[in-house]
């Protein structure tokens, strides 16, 4: 998306720097919205929590159940012959007892460590013999016929895989362990993908969450000091989305930059069926972006990262916002819809 500051200025940092969405002299009346306030919370603040709700809409409909979001394989046929244990032991390394994938070093005894493991190591861990060095050619070969089990079968998956499809598959497994969404946090919360929402209505009780798939998100005190993000979920179409703006500090820029995104605690192929459109609008000027959501396993702070999401700096949100609060208006439709 092209995209230029308020009067035809470039962006902050220039070039390659923060995106801005166009703004665009219009009359837009938006509908009346459920809204949910979010309050600041400084990034500095090793004990924050998220979001914290000065009130809280009542939404009209019933709440959505948390969403449980079963494996997909896309890797691996589902008919393939499973080695038996015997064999797949002789592939586990003795240090992390993960599976050894090539090439394979060996001791001059014949004991073998994964590359992983390798560097840390000062001797063989089995003979305490010079590190392994010698590679085993004739294993490489054995394992190009050996189907390895996820390293997450023990948390359920049940997905076998060659050697060079492994790492790929664990890279996106449903069963990998997950951590915290919440942006900037200091909870060092970790469990699996259906645990995610469990643990943000738990322990993270102040983060408001709105039904619909139009809402407005209202960030309040948006000109405190400092970095400081808001936090809202927001629950549609058997899902949830964690709704984040930002704002950073760009001290080389002399500049605070805020950025709104939207991510799905969910896959990446489903997020692939969505898409979110964040709105700042007031008088007859509008700020838009649309874009498909992260997933869980992408994160926010990459995009952010990137400004790979709504971008703006300081003068820009002084143009929306009213009494130092922010109303970022948030649609989530999905692809079957977009066809229409």
């Amino acid at each position: 998306m092209s995209q230029s500051a308020p009067g035809g200025g470039q962006p902050p940092g220039g070039g390659s720097g923060a995106n801005f969405a166009n703004i665009r002299d219009c009359c837009h009346s938006p509908p009346t919205l459920q809204q949910g306030i979010a309050t600041p919370h400084t990034q500095k603040s090793m004990a924050r929590v998220q979001g914290s709700a000065l009130a809280v809409a009542t939404p009209n409909s019933a709440a959505a159940a948390t969403q449980s979001v079963a494996p997909v394989a896309t890797v691996g046929p589902s008919d393939s012959m499973d080695c038996s244990a015997e064999v797949l032991s002789a592939f586990e390394c003795p240090v992390c007892l993960d599976y050894m994938l090539p090439p394979y070093l060996q001791c001059q005894s014949g004991h073998l460590v994964c590359s992983n493991c390798r560097p840390k190591l000062q001797c063989c861990p089995t003979c305490r013999g010079p590190t392994p060095s010698i590679r085993n050619l004739g294993l490489e070969k054995i394992a190009n016929t050996v189907k390895f089990p996820c390293k997450f079968n023990t948390s359920g998956c049940l997905l076998i895989f060659h050697h060079g499809d492994k790492i790929d598959h664990e890279e996106a497994c449903e069963f990998r362990p997950y951590s915290c969404p919440c942006p900037g946090a200091s909870c060092k919360w970790q469990g699996s993908l259906p645990d995610v929402m469990p643990h943000l209505m738990k322990v993270h009780k102040s983060i408001t969450t709105l039904q619909g798939e139009d809402i407005v998100f209202l960030a309040t005190d948006i000109n405190l000091p400092g970095a400081v993000d808001w936090v809202m979920m927001q629950s549609c179409f058997g899902f949830h989305f964690m709704l984040v703006l930002e704002k950073q500090e760009k001290f080389e820029q002399a500049q605070q930059i805020f950025y709104a995104v939207v991510q799905l605690i969910g896959a990446k192929k489903e997020a692939e069926n969505f898409t979110y459109r964040l709105e700042l609008s007031n008088h007859r000027r509008r700020l838009v972006w649309e874009a498909t959501p992260r997933s869980i396993h992408e994160g926010v702070a990459h995009a952010i990262s990137q400004s790979d999401c709504l971008a703006f700096d300081t003068p820009t949100a002084q143009l929306f916002a009213e009494n130092g609060n922010l109303g970022i208006n948030v649609t989530i439709t999905q692809a079957s819809d977009q066809m229409r």
